[in-house]
Parts: C-alpha cells; sequence; structure tokens
C-alpha cells in the first residue's frame, strides 16, 4: 500500500515537472504533428532549422559551438498548447533567460522537440517510444484537443535523427553539446550512439558527432521490457554510455531529486552514474514537497552554470563539474567512480556559490 502511494506520489511529481511555457507557439503547432530542432535567440524567440537554415540563420551559425537541449515526459501539456523553452516562468525557475545567457557566451541554443510522442498518461508508454516504434501505444501522438492520432513508423530517436542531420549537415563548430533532461537523456544518449555509428560509416562528419552528452536528473523505468528483448532500459543506457565512453565522448550526469533515484519511481542506475562524471546536487531552496521543483531544477542549474567557473571541490584538487567544465574535466571525472556531493550554497538559487566534495561511488 505505501509503495504504491509513493508510486503515484513520485509520478505526478515526474508529470508535473514537465515544464513549459504557454503562448509561444501558435496554435497550428500542437493541432498538427510538429516535432524536431528549434534554434532559439533571445526572449524565447525562435526558428523551426530546416535545410535552408543549415548553412546560418538568423539564431543559427554552423561555426559556432552549440548546445541542443531535449526535454522529457510532457504528460498534459499539448492540450495547454505548452512548450519547454529557455525563460520559464513556473516550477520554481528562476527570472534568466537562459538561451539569451548562452547566446551571450558564444553558443547556438537549439531545442529538440518530441512533446506531441512524449504527452502520455504513463511515462512508461513515451519512453518506449524511445526505443521502439511498435511499443505498447505505438508511435501515437497527441493534438491540442486531447485526440491521438497514428504516427510514423520510426521511434522517437530516429525522427529526431533526420531532422538533426538536415539541421547540422554543415556544422563545423569547436563543440557540440546534447543535454537531456529526465526521459530526454535517453533521447540524447540513443541519438548520440547513431551519430557515432553513422560517422564510422561515412553518413556524417565528425563534426556533427557531439563532443559531449549531459544527462539532467535522468530517469530510467523499473523493469525489463519486451520490445527490449527482456532488457531494462537503464541497462542499455549503460551499453551505450560504455560504447560512447570508447569513441571518446565526455558525459556528465547531475542528480537533483528523489524522482530518479527512489525504487518506487525508477531505476536509480548507480552503475551508470559511476562510470560517467557524476554529480549529487542538493536544493534546499525547495522543501521536501516539492519534487517536480527539484526535479526541473537539474536543468536550470546547468543553464546557469555557464557563466561561472568550475565549482570548488573542497576535499580534493580535482575540478568541479558544472556546464562550464572543459571536456577534459569531465573525461577525468569518467575514469575514476568517485563522484561529487554539493556540501554548501544549496540554500541560493544562484549556483555561484555552490562547494562539492569528492566522495567514492555509489
Amino acid at each position: 500500500m505505501i509503495k504504491n502511494i509513493m508510486l503515484t506520489i513520485l509520478t505526478l511529481c515526474l508529470s508535473l515537472s514537465a515544464y513549459a511555457k504557454t503562448g509561444i507557439f501558435p496554435t497550428a503547432t500542437f493541432d498538427n504533428l510538429s516535432y524536431g530542432l528549434y534554434w532559439f535567440g533571445a526572449n524565447n524567440q525562435y526558428e523551426k532549422s530546416s535545410a535552408e537554415t543549415s548553412h546560418g540563420s538568423r539564431f543559427y551559425d554552423p561555426n559556432k559551438p552549440t548546445l541542443i537541449f531535449i526535454h522529457g515526459w510532457q504528460k498534459g501539456h499539448i492540450t495547454d498548447r505548452d512548450r519547454s523553452v529557455y525563460f520559464e516562468d513556473n516550477n520554481g525557475w528562476p527570472d534568466e533567460d537562459f538561451a539569451n545567457l548562452w547566446r551571450s557566451e558564444g553558443y547556438n541554443v537549439g531545442i529538440l522537440y518530441w512533446d506531441q510522442f512524449a504527452d502520455e498518461s504513463e511515462v512508461k508508454d513515451a519512453e518506449a517510444k524511445i526505443w521502439t516504434a511498435t511499443g505498447p501505444r505505438n508511435m501515437r501522438w497527441l493534438d491540442s484537443n486531447g485526440d491521438y492520432h497514428q504516427g510514423p513508423n520510426q521511434n522517437v530517436v530516429d525522427i529526431l535523427l533526420e531532422s538533426y542531420e538536415q539541421a547540422m549537415q554543415y556544422y563545423t563548430g569547436p563543440e557540440l553539446r546534447l543535454a537531456g533532461h529526465s526521459l530526454g537523456n535517453q533521447v540524447a544518449l540513443r541519438l548520440a550512439d547513431q551519430l557515432v555509428a553513422a560517422q564510422q560509416q561515412g553518413k556524417v562528419t565528425s563534426y556533427e558527432v557531439p563532443n559531449r552528452v549531459s544527462l539532467l536528473d535522468p530517469f530510467y523505468s523499473n523493469h525489463s521490457k519486451d520490445y527490449l528483448n527482456g532488457a531494462w532500459v537503464g541497462e542499455k543506457a549503460r551499453e551505450i554510455v560504455n560504447r560512447l565512453k570508447s569513441a571518446g565522448m565526455a558525459i556528465d550526469s547531475y542528480r537533483s531529486s528523489i524522482v530518479t533515484s527512489s525504487v518506487f519511481a525508477g531505476d536509480e542506475n548507480k552503475e551508470l552514474s559511476n562510470s560517467v562524471a557524476f554529480t549529487e546536487i542538493k536544493t534546499g531552496f525547495f522543501n521536501q514537497f516539492q519534487i517536480s521543483e527539484k526535479h526541473s531544477s537539474a536543468v536550470w542549474l546547468y543553464f546557469w552554470s555557464i557563466i561561472y567557473p568550475t565549482p570548488t571541490v573542497t576535499n580534493s584538487a580535482m575540478p568541479g563539474l558544472s556546464a562550464s567544465s572543459t571536456y577534459d574535466d569531465v573525461r577525468q571525472w569518467m575514469f575514476t567512480s568517485d563522484h561529487l556531493v554539493q556540501t554548501a550554497g544549496d540554500n541560493t538559487k544562484d549556483p555561484q556559490d555552490n562547494l562539492y566534495e569528492q566522495r567514492p561511488g555509489l
């Protein structure tokens, strides 16, 4: 009984943490199937990527470092015409325009949307679409009237890969980074994995392959999956991490809530955390019942940290971890099972005063 109650509470928090903002995108975006890569400017201005933008556009320069964010589960957001953006005003987000902030640091910033596929009443049904087009709900998508429609015969990662390749085909910038929140971390890992394979086959250039993948309060559901031949999604994610690690990719991960570490809701996946550059974030500025706010805080804390030096590790000469960490810093942490735990600065949202300690593996 207690387990069922906890599962209900944590699942509700996971869905509520799917922060989004109404009024940015026109109604037609939600009435018709709309997905793929969008580029952002200040104040939530945006443009959809295409072959026409691939040489450069108002919000995209193929010679600049690039951040592409991938959202997670989006239960209840399509009928409200909500979409994740960089300048939010709910769920505990600070009053910061993170697209403008990253652009001021010289970056292109984009979002890979799969929200109409991700709007399911159960997180496991949205999760399945990341891996297969023939899961419990196939690839159905939701419109703003609350009606589901038959979707494509490709899974989420396959269709996003097509949008990505079209947008990035002429990219020659110095850094390409994917950041996936919650379920979106699985999309980021699978997308990076497919891009590595495509490069090895001569289908894409090395510039199109991410240098770094950041996992923001990553979520993996419990239990084996028929569509994975009995494997857990966390198990498959670990296999991908091992391949990406061998390919030289930097992978950092940040945990900010119990949503992703409670046995009642998801697979903690300690083995994966121990194999990447892992940080435990403390969010004392939220109370213990603000679980959804804690879950989404991994996103904006990461976004915000790009303007600050890497945080201090008080008991080690190792560098701290944040969005501003270098590729080499992240790779250094990947080759130790130790991780970082925040010990100070957790009473303020601004990450400037955060301090960490090095701790043994999980």
